[in-house]
């Protein structure tokens, strides 16, 4: 299994990355962990023969799209080709995807404390749109919210001082996204 993304993939420290923790809890699964901060749906996209493909994943965690929302210069159309390109490029090799958001499937208006301006509110919508069109299309699961166990950002005791999910924190990522990885997983079963 491959764990693709940006800082929300490589944070959390030495043994701390949620892909260390999915590591943990699915003994006998290899997980290689191919976050690079900064990274967004376009770098992923040049990158993703060498970081993805070239490993030959029976499964693919897809976690970018953070850094695309955040600087908000690229459509939502530019950002769903790349994802479009990632998908179907796995799901071609016979790879199963769980796309992790960071922003989907939100009820902004009624969260105690959201970690941007109601102005991105329709820009969050549009990328979570975006990503489970693409998931239904391709027969991939879809995590809509993998962060939504420890909001509120920058609190203790799940957040770091860079304001990324410290090892803790990345513990209730991977707890959030293990049932879609074990769902992929057992499609990917069924079909040998």
């Amino acid at each position: 299994m491959v764990c693709f993304g940006d800082s929300l993939t490589s944070c959390g420290g030495e043994g701390g990355h949620y892909s260390h923790w999915l590591a943990r809890l699915l003994p006998g699964v290899r997980v290689i962990d191919a976050g690079i901060g900064g990274d967004t749906l376009d770098g992923g996209r040049r990158r993703f023969e060498s970081d993805v493909l070239a490993h030959k994943p029976d499964v693919l965690v897809i976690a970018l799209g953070a850094n695309d929302f955040w600087r908000n210069i690229r459509e939502i159309e530019a950002m769903g080709a790349d994802l479009d390109f990632m998908v179907s490029a796995a799901r071609s090799r016979g790879t199963h995807v769980v796309v992790a958001s960071c922003f989907g499937d939100r009820q902004f208006w009624e969260e105690v404390c959201v970690e941007f301006e109601p102005y991105r509110f329709g820009l969050a919508v549009g990328i979570a749109r975006m990503e489970k069109e693409i998931c239904g299309r391709y027969d991939c699961v879809y995590v809509p919210n993998m962060q939504v166990d420890i909001k509120p950002n920058r609190l203790p005791p799940f957040w770091d001082e860079t304001d990324h999910p410290n090892h803790i924190g990345n513990e209730q990522v991977a707890l959030r996204l293990l049932p879609a990885v074990k769902e992929v997983l057992r499609r990917w079963h069924a079909q040998r």
